[in-house]
């Protein structure tokens, strides 16, 4: 390592470990439920990419029975550097757009209301993989348990609707520490792990990285409605920096800079992982994948991840949310990842006013400028930094005495008193996160009229929005 990439890092890990940069400095990134595995830590040493290999993993205990554990690998892959080719278009494939009435699927002559659920019913899986190239530091494979949310057929339309159980998906220490109290169960508008639907053309990609002490379904309302208009939505737990280690452990300031690290590696692994599925005749995923138009978003530390993974060159555009957007160049130089002045993917970035996890001045609204066009920007007024996940879903006041952070997320985004009310604030995210995705990755130039202030009015003084789209 340099000396310039060592100096970068001695200012991350000073940064990281005095809270970041937030106005409040005892708040910290945490969201709302899954998994999370093994020790605290991580490996600074990384690969010039991951590369993919069969270790299978055993799901966690509390993994709903029929979750799938699947490692289908290429060991000559590398994600970044080599992406997979296109397959051969199944000649079964129907490139018509799905229609609910007059309610069609986004397309070269459709633009639908992207605050409406999608024509799509929605299936749910969860998968487990594992990336040897990406190491924890004690040597082991880094496990990385992935949700899927992805259109299925109509007989599931009005299927049993699956819910997020934090305490069965968690960890033992978990089920220990909060036995006798009630944290709640989160019902979904998706069904349990049904058919992919075929004969629709190909669905966008887009991985979703979610913050530093969040979960793989932290923003299940803004995850479940992308696949619902028709993209297939993966999102993986970055192992030990998770909702579980904070709930059990507490916020630790040291784990952070592991996690920046190595979040890029795990976003890169499972775009490549998916494009392996995307050719394999024998997968349910074959050719319904558009591998050439994959979007990458995230919230905080994953609205970070989202900048450095533009290195792929399938990535076609990114949503970050809050994103500590302040440390871009810095983690870029460790990783020799792109800097954000050599960023040229269409970008749509979100944040909160009132955030007091990060700074939005400093790690939003002052980055904005630096990013080449074409760029978004919609600013909450009243936004705090979990408007833009479900963690005001959960039971905050019952968990504040034995979790501080509960506390902290009720005055950053979910407070009634000060911050925008949640359920508006996802409708605004939806409202232009759905059509940047739906104009970049499903070509839908009409689509282009969701994203300016006008198209937002109805949202008034909540909101603000400023578009450069050349």
């Amino acid at each position: 390592m340099t000396r310039y990439r060592m100096l970068c890092l001695a200012v991350m890990a000073a940064w990281l470990v005095t809270g970041c940069s937030g106005s409040d400095s005892s708040t910290k990134d945490a969201v709302v439920n899954d998994v999370t595995t093994t020790d605290p830590g991580a490996d600074l040493t990384q690969p010039d990419v991951p590369q993919t290999e069969d270790i299978p993993v055993q799901p966690d205990e509390g993994t709903p029975q029929d979750s799938l554990v699947e490692d289908i690998a290429d060991e000559d892959a590398s994600p970044s550097d080599v992406p997979s080719q296109d397959v051969t278009p199944d000649p079964g494939a129907d490139p018509g757009l799905p229609c609910v009435g007059e309610f069609c699927a986004a397309g070269p002559d459709s633009a639908p209301n992207p605050r409406l659920m999608g024509p799509f019913p929605v299936g749910i899986k969860t998968v487990t993989y594992t990336d040897p190239n990406n190491p924890n530091p004690d040597g082991s494979p880094r496990v990385l348990k992935t949700e899927i949310w992805y259109p299925t057929t109509e007989e599931f339309r009005d299927g049993e609707r699956y819910a997020y159980d934090p305490m069965s998906d968690g960890t033992d220490a978990l089920r220990e520490k909060y036995s006798d109290i009630d944290i709640g169960i989160f019902p979904c508008d998706g069904v349990w792990n049904p058919p992919v639907l075929r004969g629709n053309g190909r669905f966008p990609l887009v991985v979703f990285s979610h913050g530093a002490y969040g979960i793989r379904f932290q923003s299940v309302f803004y995850t479940l409605h992308l696949a619902s208009h028709g993209y297939v939505v993966i999102a993986p737990d970055h192992q030990l920096n998770t909702l579980y280690e904070i709930m059990v452990d507490g916020w630790n300031g040291a784990d952070l800079i592991p996690s920046a690290m190595q979040r890029p590696f795990d976003v890169l692994f499972l775009i490549e992982k998916f494009a392996q599925r995307n050719a394999d005749p024998e997968d349910e995923f074959y050719d319904l994948l558009d591998m050439q138009n994959v979007g990458v978003t995230g919230h905080s530390f994953g609205g970070l991840t989202s900048f450095l993974v533009v290195k792929d060159p399938r990535v076609k555009a990114i949503v970050p949310m809050a994103p500590e957007g302040s440390m871009i160049n810095a983690v870029a130089t460790i990783l020799d990842f792109p800097f954000i002045e050599d960023i040229h993917v269409p970008t749509m970035m979100m944040g909160g006013v009132l955030d007091k996890t990060l700074n939005y001045q400093g790690s939003m609204a002052d980055v904005f400028p630096t990013l080449n066009p074409p760029k978004w920007f919609l600013t909450l007024n009243r936004g705090g930094h979990y408007t833009f996940t479900d963690m005001c879903r959960m039971k905050l006041e019952e968990l504040a005495d034995r979790w501080g952070d509960a506390e902290d997320a009720m005055n950053d985004g979910c407070n009634p008193e000060t911050n925008w009310n949640y359920l508006d604030s996802h409708e605004a995210t939806l409202h232009y996160a759905v059509a940047f995705f739906n104009l970049f990755l499903r070509n839908s130039p009409d689509s282009a009229a969701y994203l300016t202030a006008e198209a937002g009015a109805d949202f008034g003084d909540e909101i603000s929005f400023q578009a450069v789209p050349e």
